[in-house]
């Protein structure tokens, strides 16, 4: 998977080098709208970015409400902002709260859920769900969006 990504940046890097700086900025603004929606979906149907299933959460009276369904929050565009210039990407939780949730859940860490009445702290370790990665099926999506900057009709 790795020298795919690799080929795939190398190759999406010689159409950019021929765009004018604007334009790659915008390239890279919709790369970076199309991959956080295709994340967005994952994390909504709570799949990994490699297509395995997420671990499942521990069974609990509140969460029986929710379906089992988790990460209400992470579903929402608001959620992930984009960086976008003319030289790169990143996809980035929107605040400090979401980032916090998101990293103990995709890096498995351990985190406080509570407190007893006599002040003792209860801490948790997450299994590790990875939220954002880059899927076989966005491979298609960076093509599609490839091709349509070399349109010069497009936008």
């Amino acid at each position: 998977m790795a020298e795919d990504l690799a080929e795939l940046e190398r190759w999406l890097g010689r159409i950019m080098a021929g765009l004018a700086p604007a334009r790659r900025r915008s390239a890279t603004l919709k790369l970076g709208q199309a991959l956080r929606r295709a994340n967005i979906q994952r994390i909504g149907a709570n799949v990994e970015p490699e297509g395995g299933a997420m671990e499942k959460r521990k069974p609990g009276r509140v969460r029986q409400k929710a379906g089992g369904r988790m990460f209400r929050r992470l579903r929402l565009a608001k959620a992930w902002k984009i960086d976008a210039s003319a030289d790169g990407l990143e996809i980035m939780p929107s605040s400090s709260s979401i980032d916090r949730v998101a990293a103990v859940h995709h890096f498995g860490e351990t985190d406080t859920v509570g407190r007893l009445r006599d002040g003792r702290v209860i801490r948790t370790k997450y299994p590790q769900r990875r939220l954002l990665g880059f899927a076989d099926e966005d491979r298609a999506l960076v093509a599609e969006i490839a091709a349509s900057m070399l349109d010069p009709d497009a936008d």
